[in-house]
């Protein structure tokens, strides 16, 4: 056996290994007794695990098929084998959260809409994974049906985020009670300098950079990424809508990704930063 290949047989071995780990932490985690499952908390905590567990096996299969390996073929199917185990824990446990949460009709959290509608993106991911997969025996339309009005009720139930962008027709409030001197007075020529200085001083704009956790090539932002780049955005006033259409994503899909909810590619979060510390302010344009 050449060096390459017993190269090949390491790596291919290691990715085999970690997704057997990221599949077992997902078995803890539904078979914990103390887990109760009529939380957002819990259920953002299952989707971010099983979503992360497919992204790096979908990684590993596309490795796996361009490693020379003898067991290439047999590590491939085990690792698909794997994948439909928790593509069925998958749906049989999100159906049990959704239940769940109707049920106990707690007080949903702020940020639990945008979070539903992710859920519900993922439902028509799962349709399509389902047509040929291990739940396509008649029932798993029907199943992922029921499901979607769950989350639909639960959407006209939670809170939406606030928008923090400035109203259109906002004007800064008349200060009243202070006597200011006339325009022709001596007193006010050091204050209308001063006025004229201030609007002329422009704010220094720092470029601001966002950290997280990198997952095989995604980043989940760290806490604080949605107020470091919103207030970037009132800086150079733009708005999150603008930005999130430069990175031809929805505003849901963009303040998920600052909430570190929804994890962003790393390109793509270049991309982000030379579209917030690029902006021109004499165009408009943003990076």
């Amino acid at each position: 056996m050449t060096a390459d290949n017993q190269a090949h047989n390491k790596e291919a071995n290691e990715l085999v290994t970690r997704i057997e780990q990221r599949a077992f932490e997902i078995f803890q985690f539904t078979e914990t007794g103390d887990e109760k499952r009529n939380s957002v908390a819990g259920f953002r905590k299952f989707s971010t695990m099983v979503d992360d567990f497919h992204q790096a096996a979908e990684t590993a299969e596309g490795r796996l098929s361009v490693l020379r390996t003898g067991r290439r073929d047999e590590l491939r199917r085990y690792v698909m084998q794997v994948r439909a185990k928790i593509l069925k824990i998958e749906i049989d446990i999100k159906q049990s959260y959704l239940e769940n949460l109707i049920e106990a009709r707690t007080a949903l959290p702020y940020g639990a809409r945008e979070f539903f509608a992710s859920r519900l993106k993922r439902l028509e991911e799962l349709n399509s994974l389902l047509v040929d997969g291990p739940e396509a025996d008649g029932t798993a339309g029907d199943l992922l049906g029921h499901m979607r009005k769950m989350l639909e009720h639960l959407m006209a139930q939670a809170p939406q985020l606030e928008v923090f962008e400035r109203d259109p027709d906002w004007r800064p409030p008349q200060r009243t009670g202070i006597a200011r001197p006339s325009i022709g007075s001596p007193q006010a020529q050091p204050a209308r300098r001063a006025e004229k200085a201030e609007r002329g001083k422009k704010a220094e704009i720092k470029p601001i950079r966002l950290n997280g956790r990198d997952e095989w090539g995604r980043v989940f932002l760290d806490r604080g990424s949605f107020e470091m780049v919103n207030d970037a955005c009132r800086q150079r006033g733009i708005s999150l809508d603008n930005v999130a259409s430069k990175l031809a994503i929805t505003r849901v899909a963009l303040t998920l990704i600052l909430n570190g909810q929804d994890p962003i590619q790393r390109n793509m979060l270049d991309v982000l930063h030379r579209v917030i510390n690029n902006y021109n302010e004499k165009t408009g344009e943003l990076g």
